[in-house]
């Protein structure tokens, strides 16, 4: 068994910047990963489409106080704008028609003035999807809402979190790939890959890891 100061669980961006900030403590760690990279949901992959995909998170947002904004600028990193309007908007597999199109912007808007003249009382349904209708474009706008921002159905969302939510511009797409600079944020950053934690003991001097590569 190993002793060290700190056991990190995770090599992704959170994992990443942990070990950074005890490395520049002095502190001495081990941070472990149970994939075989580093990143976590960030995972820029040209093995699929021939040019770098995002295949987990893509968007640079709010690029004013984002910290990997200023990463990307230094590694010179292709920054793209997008202003989050829709470009392409598809029912299963038939493109939308521009009055569908329309509508579905507006239900998104109309989703908006809801949710910020919403309040939520005592007994009421926090979910997002109790303000919803039925039909196409609401249930675009909740993809939109939910899934895309939240990684969560709009009846797994609560409005208040909702409410809560930052605003995200400005936001940025990178060409070379998001998940490209999670990996040069962590390059120099020493992990156990293939390193599954699979228990914590709290019962020991300290606490300790038990993993498949030792304790």
């Amino acid at each position: 068994m190993e002793d060290v100061d700190v056991v990190v669980i995770g090599a992704g961006s959170a994992g990443l910047s942990a070990a950074r900030t005890l490395r520049a403590a002095g502190l001495s760690f081990k941070l472990v990963e149970a994939m075989n990279r580093i990143g976590g949901r960030a995972w820029t992959s040209d093995q699929h489409f021939g040019v770098p995909f995002d295949i987990g998170c893509a968007w640079l947002h709010a690029a004013n106080r984002n910290p990997y904004f200023p990463e990307a600028q230094a590694a010179r990193w292709t920054l793209h704008h997008h202003d989050m309007n829709i470009d392409h908007l598809y029912y299963r597999n038939r493109k939308a028609s521009e009055d569908e199109e329309a509508a579905m912007k507006a239900a998104d808007i109309r989703l908006f003035e809801l949710l910020a003249a919403h309040e939520v009382k005592v007994g009421d349904d926090d979910r997002l999807s109790a303000l919803l209708a039925k039909g196409h474009a609401p249930r675009a706008a909740a993809t939109f809402a939910g899934p895309m921002d939240f990684g969560a159905d709009e009846d797994e969302i609560s409005i208040r979190d909702f409410q809560a939510a930052a605003d995200l511009d400005p936001n940025y797409f990178t060409k070379e790939g998001f998940g490209a600079l999670v990996a040069r944020f962590g390059a120099d950053v020493p992990v156990e890959l293939s390193t599954p934690v699979r228990k914590i003991l709290w019962d020991v001097p300290g606490v300790a890891c038990v993993t498949d590569r030792g304790t």
